[in-house]
């Protein structure tokens, strides 16, 4: 996975000016970046984000279904779409969701963030 410098030491995302967190109470764990021309598609490279971030296999990352988090084709139509009326979709601005414990986001540069709650805590019997 790639990183980026918006970040503290402590893995605290800053807010785009660099001065404050965008949300004191996440920790970032980890971030991809997705590219148009890639052979993998959005699905894939958010799931593969995911299973860094709970450190396990992809193929693990299936309850609940993407799907029913969020509409990863309005994402993908929204910021890196094909051309519409000879005009390309380089929306600017991010979507985030929650998956399990994890906040999300997806950035129209292409940035995948995986944050997780500071108060998070795994119940008993829940591996």
């Amino acid at each position: 996975m790639t990183s980026s410098n918006d970040h503290t030491e402590d893995g605290t995302k800053l807010a785009s000016d660099g001065n404050k967190p965008d949300e004191p109470d996440m920790t970032f764990v980890t971030q991809a970046h997705y590219e148009r021309e890639s052979h993998r598609d959005l699905t894939t490279e958010i799931i593969f984000a995911i299973a860094d971030a709970a450190d396990v296999v992809p193929t693990e990352i299936k309850d609940p279904p993407l799907y029913e988090c969020v509409d990863i084709a309005a994402i993908e139509d929204g910021f890196f779409g094909p051309k519409a009326a000879g005009q390309t979709r380089d929306s600017e601005g991010s979507v985030s969701f929650r998956y399990n414990q994890y906040h999300v986001e997806v950035a129209s540069d292409g940035w995948i963030t995986v944050s997780e709650s500071t108060e998070y805590e795994e119940l008993p019997g829940s591996e």
